[in-house]
């Protein structure tokens, strides 16, 4: 008796929608939260699980959810910091993909069925991303959209080579396949109150291959609270004590990741000195030579030669500004 193989028109019609976890994570962020939730709940692609994790709210968060009670699970916590907030939403993702948003951000309706497609298209890559849109606090553009330049493959022989030099993706382009994210938690909370997610980044770029999507699929809000991206952005100036944080930001990243991957089973071994941004900050400070910050510069992998003394010169002309200051 021969087998029948045949498809229904409903069947043969259909096409699999794999459920996606968006998690959002957030602190006193109430005033902008309900556009997130909103950009997620009027995505083109419907067949998505929204996690929101309070970490510690003192504002009226709480009010907020309460709106979105029965089409968001609410996860309040004690407050934490961001890596906490990963650590505690992460476990509960159920998706075949995980995407992180954070809470004064924004998706393009059309975000998450594109990622879909994407993700399917490959198969190998743990993490994908793609560009997102500076906007101003009423949301007009600012700038062209980012990052410039794209990491895409395998990346990890350029990423140790380099100091673990890249242009991390922001929380709110990130896609994951959460079997292999969940690998790295916990995340060391200690030293990552912000600033987590490139430590999920990193361990995707020595561990899998990334994949990166050109469209702007989703806008980055600059405000006042978070002034460490509207500076980094709007400004090439910032005080020292900054920059001093930005160079503790690259060792406590690397330190966290030779925890994880240890933990992995694992070795990791990187040379700091060659880290392009970490040494930027260490000229400018004072701390470093004009040699060190050229070779640094010059090994940067994600730039052509061309772009890459381009670079150089703009760093050796901006430590003027810090002479006096």
């Amino acid at each position: 008796m021969r087998e029948d193989t045949s498809i229904s028109g409903d069947a043969a019609g259909s096409k699999h929608e794999p459920l996606v976890t968006a998690l959002i994570n957030t602190y006193n962020y109430a005033r902008f939260l309900p556009f997130a939730i909103n950009s997620v709940l009027n995505q083109t692609y419907k067949n998505i699980e929204i996690i929101v994790v309070d970490d510690g709210s003192t504002d009226h968060t709480q009010e907020v959810l309460q709106r979105y009670a029965g089409r968001v699970t609410n996860v309040r916590t004690t407050n934490g910091g961001q890596a906490h907030a990963f650590n505690v939403g992460i476990p509960m993702a159920r998706g075949e993909l995980l995407m992180l948003l954070d809470a004064d951000d924004i998706w393009s309706p059309n975000k998450v069925e594109r990622m879909v497609e994407f993700a399917a298209e490959r198969p190998q890559a743990a993490m994908l991303y793609h560009r997102f849109q500076n906007l101003d606090a009423s949301g007009r553009h600012v700038g062209p959209p980012q990052p410039m330049v794209l990491t895409d493959g395998d990346y990890r022989h350029k990423y140790i080579r380099s100091g673990g030099s890249w242009w991390s993706p922001i929380t709110s382009v990130l896609v994951f396949r959460p079997e292999h994210i969940k690998r790295a938690l916990p995340i060391p909370s200690y030293g990552h109150r912000e600033g987590a997610d490139t430590v999920l980044t990193d361990f995707c770029a020595v561990t899998s291959e990334i994949a990166s999507f050109p469209e702007v699929l989703a806008g980055r809000r600059l405000h006042g609270a978070n002034l460490y991206a509207n500076g980094r952005d709007d400004r090439t100036y910032r005080s020292k004590e900054i920059r001093e944080s930005d160079v503790r930001r690259v060792e406590w990243r690397m330190f966290s990741l030779g925890q994880i991957l240890s933990r992995c089973g694992a070795k990791f071994e990187i040379n700091l000195d060659n880290n392009e941004w970490r040494t930027t900050n260490l000229y400018w400070l004072g701390r470093t030579s004009l040699w060190k910050i050229l070779w640094a510069s010059l090994r940067c992998p994600e730039h052509s030669f061309r772009e890459r003394w381009h670079r150089f010169k703009w760093v050796r002309h901006n430590k003027k500004m810090y002479k006096s200051s």
